[in-house]
């Protein structure tokens, strides 16, 4: 179910398995402040059942609850589960880049436009003129912008790892782990 959502996100230039579109379309946003990058708090977390209800079509909806673990025993007590599913499960990165690019197509349709939309699981990319109402529009159905690492004026941008200020590559590097040698 992932891989055919993935394949379908394809048909509209989304590539699940490659990041660097919206690396690039974060550098193009940071020379010309034409493209925002925004970011999400615990995007995935915050996809409710309700939601995919709402916004997916029905015989979706029902494949896609078929998948979920709708309950959850803890210490002997059932509780039922509103989140639609964890990061991790097979479904959870491809279902919130589908309904984050909707989303997003949605508002510039109703704005009047035209540009480039683009997704990354929850790394969203979207014409300047259209993020605050995005921004507003996503609070509408429980998700918080990260305001640390969303971008729409100024010239930086970030998204997906790649950080640019007026076109400059600017990714700092990061340590995982110290590698400590034995020396004796």
């Amino acid at each position: 179910v992932g891989n055919s959502i993935r394949r379908s996100l394809r048909k509209v230039g989304i590539d699940l398995n490659d990041q660097s579109r919206n690396q690039r379309l974060a550098r193009l946003g940071s020379v010309d402040s034409s493209l925002a990058t925004l970011d999400l708090s615990s995007a995935s977390d915050s996809i409710s059942t309700e939601l995919v209800r709402l916004l997916m079509p029905c015989h979706w909806t029902a494949l896609l609850e078929d998948l979920r673990s709708p309950v959850t025993m803890i210490d002997g007590e059932i509780h039922r589960n509103e989140m639609f599913s964890s990061m991790g499960n097979g479904i959870t990165f491809e279902l919130e880049s589908l309904l984050f690019y909707c989303i997003a197509r949605a508002v510039c349709y109703h704005m009047g436009i035209s540009g480039t939309v683009s997704v990354y699981g929850d790394d969203i990319i979207v014409p300047t003129d259209a993020a605050p109402l995005l921004v507003f529009v996503l609070s509408c159905f429980g998700f918080e912008t990260n305001v640390k690492k969303s971008f729409w004026t100024g010239d930086f941008r970030e998204s997906c790892g790649g950080h640019y200020v007026a076109g400059r590559d600017v990714t700092p590097f990061y340590v995982k782990s110290p590698k400590y040698r034995d020396w004796e």
